[in-house]
């Protein structure tokens, strides 16, 4: 006499668990790494951004410009975003953010007469104490120049 039995058996189940898991430990990590790559990508927008306004401002006040580290210290950074604030030297050169940051910014100047500057941008969304930093001058283009985006 035979039963006719529906259903799945016990192993059927744990090898469906386990395949399971085994697709969630590929693929977690990669999506934490996507998730930080794209927070870091504001970086780079926003220092083309700077040096474009540093260049416009070049152009009608024959050099560039010093402008203070904003919104906050590097000791201050993580993936949180902050509100950028009203500040006189950098609405003087005509840039400001879309929305929220998550890194900072600063221009320093180089050369005797502000012949040249180099725009930095940091930031640390992966809270590893390691600066992620994306910098550009008159002759280059945003470059990661600090921090790996090898994580996991």
């Amino acid at each position: 006499m035979r039963r006719n039995l529906k259903g799945f058996s016990l192993v059927e189940l744990m090898i469906v668990v386990a395949i399971i898991g085994i697709l969630a430990a590929i693929a977690i990590p990669s999506y934490i790494n996507y998730q930080l790559d794209s927070k870091r990508s504001e970086l780079k927008g926003n220092v083309k951004g700077v040096k474009t306004s540093e260049e416009s401002y070049n152009a009608s006040h024959d050099g560039y410009m010093d402008l203070a580290v904003q919104p906050r210290g590097n000791a201050a950074l993580d993936k949180t975003q902050v509100t950028w604030g009203t500040y006189a030297d950098w609405t003087s050169i005509g840039w400001r953010p879309d929305g929220d940051v998550r890194g900072n910014y600063l221009v320093q100047g180089t050369g005797g007469t502000n012949e040249n500057f180099t725009a930095v941008g940091n930031t640390d969304v992966d809270n590893d104490d390691q600066l992620y930093e994306v910098t550009a001058d008159k002759d280059t283009n945003p470059k990661v120049t600090a921090g790996t985006d090898a994580n996991y």
